[in-house]
């Protein structure tokens, strides 16, 4: 080897390792530093590449995890709404189904049902998960699943999970609970439960002499037709009808079934004992058929003072000569709200011409009283739904007359009165002129009070209440009912059930979808595992192989430098062949 002070080759050779084992020495404490083998381009450019592209779905996945997370809120806030309505919808069956009870009030049972579905349409308005509601409306909502690179070309995958219409409105899920009421257009439009029902009328006379320990005996027809007799008991003496009014009411047995009221007139109290079942869904009579040999109705001794417990029998105790009211006739009376009726309202009363005689001996008539509108006036007779030979006579009421806004409970009655007079007159169904398949003489309605069989039933408004008043003359003749369509409960709970069916259903579909989206979203969480193991695998640093070659060249290092330093020192050696 040539000397030279130009050039010390050893000294190349030596820096050239040095820096070979510097630079490896400090890739290895990048790794050290950063766990990573490949953290940039130039460390190892496919294997970056290949890393860069998987961070890119594991935070893409990582994102559709947390949109997912958000989409389970939505879904669980409409299912947990939709098991809310479920438990408001059964409520409301519950409800309907308690209405059928003769002794509940209905108004508050409907006014229970209101609340309800009050409480449904909160619910509907409530369930919003970030302005996002599923159960107000129809369509479907869009949920992002997944987002899937196939070629370098991404595409999202989707779940559509359908809205469901849960509100009370036409068209919805629960379109059968909207107007669901248990009250009859007749319970809706009549002020009190015994409106319409047939009430008989019983002269007391001005003074009683009942006392402690009589009884008195009340006749009936239950629903089975069968005769039943409901006695009551009197704790102290009464003589006069107000009490004897008080005592009936205060009777548990009797008040859970009748109803007795004074019977005033334009404001004058009678002596006049007015006695009808509670409400007009009860199907009982009063009267008997036991002392026909026809097996009619007979009002004659409807109320019977009996001696009882007493001390001595009665006499004369209801009336100036008698303990038994006798000539009993029967009355209807309506109430009617201050409440516009609707088209298509109709009002139907029943009437007996010979209670006395069974009722298959064609002595039924049956009066429609009917809201129409067309060029219809009050009064005019309707062929549609009438028939003389089965008794039925539909007379029209002009929607004009009855529907506005404005119009009050009076009258209506005064429309109605006006409806019965004409309508059976000569300028309508003419009621005493039809004699086939039977004469119904005396089956017209006038403002004259009748007095004898046969003159027809007298209609009056009272003057003070607005009250529509129809009484016949005797029991000879007798007013059965006058009633509206009644409830039908059937329908209803047909309507509750569909209603219930329907909301179990939508909340299922949510637990469905939810189920769905969970199991998705517990997927891409372990895809984001799966990923970031094979992520490491690629550029994760094996820190242990890295620590010993970290070792191994710092010893170069050190053994390097030395050499270098040696290399440095051959020029001396040519000064001392100088000296």
């Amino acid at each position: 080897m040539v000397s030279s002070i130009l050039t010390n080759n050893g000294a190349m050779t030596a820096l050239q390792s040095l820096k070979a084992t510097q630079k490896n020495l400090l890739n290895t404490q990048n790794r050290i530093s950063t766990g990573l083998k490949v953290s940039t381009a130039k460390d190892n450019a496919a294997t970056w590449a290949v890393a860069t592209a998987m961070r890119s779905d594991i935070a893409n996945t990582k994102q559709v995890s947390e949109n997912l997370s958000v989409s389970s809120s939505i879904i669980g806030t409409a299912e947990t709404a939709a098991e809310q309505i479920a438990d408001a919808v059964k409520q409301i069956r519950t409800k309907v189904t308690s209405a059928q009870n003769p002794a509940v009030d209905k108004a508050q049972v409907q006014a229970d049902i209101d609340g309800y579905i009050e409480t449904i349409k909160s619910i509907v308005s409530a369930a919003s998960f970030k302005g996002v509601n599923l159960i107000n409306g129809g369509g479907t909502q869009r949920v992002l699943t997944s987002v899937n690179t196939v070629d370098g070309v991404s595409t999202g995958a989707y779940a559509d999970v359908a809205k469901q219409n849960l509100s009370v409105e036409d068209g919805s899920l629960l379109s059968g609970l909207k107007n669901l009421t248990v009250l009859s257009r007749a319970d809706q439009t009549m002020a009190k439960l015994n409106d319409g029902v047939q009430k008989v009328k019983l002269a007391t006379g001005s003074a009683l002499a009942l006392k402690a320990g009589h009884h008195l005996e009340l006749k009936y027809i239950d629903e089975t037709g069968t005769d039943r007799t409901l006695t009551v008991k009197l704790a102290k003496d009464i003589s006069k009808v107000e009490d004897l009014v008080s005592t009936l009411n205060a009777d548990a047995g009797f008040s859970a079934m009748f109803t007795a009221d004074r019977n005033i007139v334009d404001g004058t109290a009678t002596t006049d004992l007015l006695i009808s079942a509670k409400n007009r869904d009860s199907t009982v009579r009063l009267g008997s058929t036991a002392t026909s040999t026809s097996t009619g109705v007979d009002l004659t001794d409807v109320l019977t003072a009996k001696k009882g417990d007493a001390a001595a029998a009665p006499t004369n105790a209801l009336t100036a000569s008698a303990n038994v009211v006798s000539g009993a006739t029967s009355v209807l009376e309506m109430d009617f709200a201050d409440k516009a009726l609707q088209v298509g309202d109709e009002f139907v009363i029943k009437a007996d011409l010979t209670p006395a005689t069974n009722t298959t001996d064609k002595g039924d008539v049956t009066y429609k009283l009917k809201v129409v509108g067309d060029n219809y006036k009050t009064g005019d007779k309707i062929l549609d739904g009438s028939s003389t030979a089965d008794r039925v006579f539909v007379i029209a009421v002009a929607a004009s007359d009855v529907t506005n806004g404005n119009v009050t409970g009076k009258d209506i009655a005064e429309k109605f009165k006006d409806a019965l007079t004409k309508g059976t007159g000569t300028d309508g169904w003419n009621i005493d002129s039809i004699t086939s398949p039977v004469a119904l003489d005396g089956g017209g309605f006038t403002t004259t009070a009748p007095t004898a069989a046969g003159d027809g039933f007298h209609v009056s408004v009272d003057s003070v209440t607005g009250a529509l008043r129809i009484a016949s003359f005797s029991s000879s003749t007798a007013l059965t009912s006058f009633n509206s369509s009644k409830t039908d409960y059937d329908v209803l709970l047909s309507k509750v059930d569909q209603a219930g069916a329907n909301v179990a259903n939508a909340a299922a579909s949510f637990g469905t979808a939810a189920t769905r989206i969970d199991l998705q979203k517990d997927f891409l969480d372990k895809l984001v595992d799966t990923l970031n193991t094979g992520l490491g695998a690629l550029v994760d640093a094996d820190m242990s192989e890295e620590a010993a070659r970290l070792q191994a060249l710092q010893v170069q290092e050190q053994l390097g430098t030395q050499a270098l330093s040696i290399a440095n020192q051959a020029p001396q050696s040519i000064l001392r062949l100088f000296q």
